[in-house]
């Protein structure tokens, strides 16, 4: 089994026992000890799971959240100043909830721009934005997700079908080239990221180098359907070429 691909389904292993030991998942997944806390270090770098006296258990949604924005924070503030460059005066840009694009916010609110519509479904954005007079931006409400400090169903995707974004800019937690730009699974989060896509023009995926060949459990896009990655210039050069080499458009900061 890739090792990409085992680690998902430790961690899945350990949802559904809510805590499980290190020797309970080295037997499972047939592996060596070092093997499995190889893994088990990954996913608590991502803040994931916690560890504790040779058990292991799952981060609740809302720290686990709320972890990943402290996440590489100076790597998703390179990403989010590159992705700038790629904004005019006079857009609409819808933006997502994740943490990534959090700092893209960060960064339109310090800049110049005066003629920028934002429309977000990030319930942590809207602080950012009160601070910003020069900036529209639209909330576009619904049910929200205390566990992703977001707004879903019906009333968000309503709000987005309002408008015709010139950009969409996102974020995922994992990028591969056999399992696509994919997730965690969340429906809900997945239908508006996808109602986002389908109302602009162009996409843009900032996603930084730790994510690369990682798959998560839900894929959200397929690869061809990505116009633009911007990412940092730590991804290995061989990964870089990989994707050049298949014609996607690699920005590196």
């Amino acid at each position: 089994m890739k090792k990409h691909f085992r680690k998902e389904e430790v961690l899945d292993y350990v949802k559904d026992r809510g805590v499980c030991s290190v020797e309970e998942l080295q037997t499972r997944f047939a592996v060596s000890i070092s093997t499995i806390h190889r893994d088990l270090n990954i996913l608590e770098r991502e803040g994931r799971i916690n560890k504790f006296y040779g058990k292991v258990t799952i981060k609740d949604e809302s720290e686990l959240y709320r972890s990943r924005i402290n996440v590489n924070v100076e790597l998703k503030r390179r990403i989010a100043r590159r992705a700038l460059d790629f904004i005019n005066n006079g857009d609409c840009v819808f933006i997502d909830n994740s943490t990534t694009t959090y700092y893209l916010a960060e960064a339109l609110c310090e800049s110049s721009f005066q003629d920028i519509l934002v429309v977000s479904n990030s319930a942590l954005v809207v602080d950012l934005f009160l601070k910003n007079k020069n900036i529209g931006f639209i909330s576009t409400g619904g049910k929200l997700n205390k566990d992703c400090d977001s707004f879903i169903g019906p009333q968000a995707i309503r709000t987005i079908d309002d408008f015709n974004g010139n950009k969409y800019f996102f974020s995922s937690r994992s990028i591969s080239i056999d399992g696509g730009v994919s997730d965690v699974y969340s429906p809900d989060e997945l239908a508006v990221k996808n109602r986002m896509y389908g109302n602009a023009r162009e996409s843009f995926l900032l996603v930084d180098s730790t994510k690369f060949r990682m798959v998560s459990t839900v894929k959200c896009f397929d690869l061809k359907d990505v116009q633009n990655i911007i990412t940092d210039s730590n991804i290995p050069l061989d990964v870089l070429q990989e994707y050049r080499d298949l014609g996607h458009n690699v920005i590196v900061v």
